[in-house]
């Protein structure tokens, strides 16, 4: 196997890891002053990016996880007064998932815990480097997406 490759691999398991451990989490939301699980805020989060409503599949597939899963949370959330279903323009026989006026400042103050973090931690790159990095992580994060999808639904080879 390619050497640099496994060393990309290499770091990018250490940077999920980090970004995956409980602990992790527990500060973002300490800091966010938000009581959310982690599917929650990856919920919000999501919703805040697509800056427009989906239908419970397409936050699934999105997320990649099981359509019940995110229902099950959607309730919650629906319960919690941060998310409510509008129903679909184009099908007014479906609904689609928003977010509420209190889960877009619940999905910033999440997200602004994070940026701040990751602003830190790159403070003393140059410019060039950071938006180098942007630039390779979006492409990364497109192409790996779509790959692993394909993966996915085809199982195991």
């Amino acid at each position: 196997m390619d050497e640099e490759l496994s060393r990309t691999v290499s770091a990018f398991r250490r940077l999920v890891t980090t970004i995956n451990r409980a602990k992790t989490h527990d500060r973002i939301v300490e800091a966010a002053g938000v009581h959310l699980d982690r599917p929650d805020v990856q919920i919000l989060t999501y919703l805040l990016d697509a800056a427009q409503p989906r239908r419970v599949g397409a936050i699934a597939e999105g997320l990649q996880v099981e359509s019940p899963h995110v229902t099950r949370h959607v309730a919650l959330l629906e319960r919690r007064d941060l998310l409510v279903r509008v129903q679909d323009p184009d099908d007014r026989r479906a609904w689609l998932i928003d977010l509420t006026p209190a889960g877009i400042d619940a999905a910033r103050r999440c997200r602004e815990v994070t940026t701040t973090w990751f602003a830190d931690a790159l403070a003393g790159w140059p410019d060039a480097d950071r938006a180098e990095l942007s630039r390779l992580l979006g492409q990364l994060a497109d192409d790996l997406s779509v790959h692993l999808q394909g993966v996915l639904k085809c199982g195991p080879s």
